[in-house]
């Protein structure tokens, strides 16, 4: 990186003075929420993930969280959005909105979006929803991007998907490779083999082209789509998979009965 020389003697300096403690840890606290005593709700002894969606007696189950969490007459409505936006809702009521993964996720939706629902419903059902990863890529990060605001809420939410819950985030380990031998934004580390990305030209390049390379080929990517982009836009691309992992994290605790507001 930029002024590494003179960097590195610092990150010395610092472990001769200071006490340095490991934080590479592997329990996943959050995952003991979901196993802490449940709650005495009629409502606590239904699964929140429910699998496969197609299966009837998942469609069952959801028409029981949906009448459980909430009153009121189910119907449409508009939900307001920051910046004068609005967002339709299909299906809810007092306290439950009913989305499909694809009326969330395919959709040009962002965390201003995400947020607005978890303000608005103390409980969101989600249906229809598929494994996700590299295939996926844009739509597995607004999934994320809506986990982490109904985390922050303390929304509860109900998933019918088409995989096991240990199997809904494919592996998506990410690296960035140069070939003009600029690695300041290269990204060291073992790849799976799920998928991974390569820049092809330089990182300041803006004709560059990035491609995602997964089980079923290889694809172009961007934020915004899947087009060439430059690498330099792709600064974020390491996070990737640990937003990954944290969204899989937080959905088990998010699964505990106790979970909600």
């Amino acid at each position: 990186g930029i002024n590494r020389s003179i960097f590195l003697p610092f990150i010395d300096t610092l472990r001769e003075r200071m006490m340095v403690f490991e934080m590479g840890g592997t329990h996943d606290y959050r995952r003991d929420g979901s196993l802490a005593p449940t709650s005495d709700s009629a409502a606590a002894s239904l699964p929140s993930y429910l699998c496969p969606s197609t299966d009837p007696s998942s469609r069952v189950i959801l028409e029981q969280w949906m009448v459980s969490k909430g009153a009121g007459e189910a119907r449409s409505e508009t939900i307001p959005v920051a910046m004068g936006r609005s967002l339709h809702v299909e299906r809810a009521n007092d306290s439950c909105g009913w989305f499909s993964f694809n009326e969330l996720c395919k959709q040009p939706l962002g965390a201003a979006d995400y947020i607005a629902i978890a303000d608005r419903f103390d409980m969101i059902i989600v249906e229809d929803v598929p494994q996700l990863g590299g295939h996926t890529y844009n739509e597995a990060r607004r999934f994320v991007t809506l986990i982490d605001a109904l985390y922050e809420a303390r929304t509860k939410l109900i998933i019918a998907a088409e995989v096991p819950r240990d199997d809904l985030f494919v592996g998506f380990d990410a690296s960035v490779e140069t070939h003009d031998g600029d690695e300041e934004i290269a990204i060291e580390g073992v790849l799976d083999k799920e998928s991974f990305v390569i820049g092809e030209g330089g990182s300041s390049s803006s004709s560059s082209t990035t491609l995602i390379r997964t089980q079923n080929g290889e694809m172009e990517w961007s934020a915004t789509g899947r087009i060439g982009v430059s690498l330099a836009q792709l600064s974020s691309v390491r996070e990737v998979s640990f937003a990954f992992k944290r969204a899989d994290s937080r959905l088990a605790e998010m699964a505990g009965a106790n979970w909600g507001r």
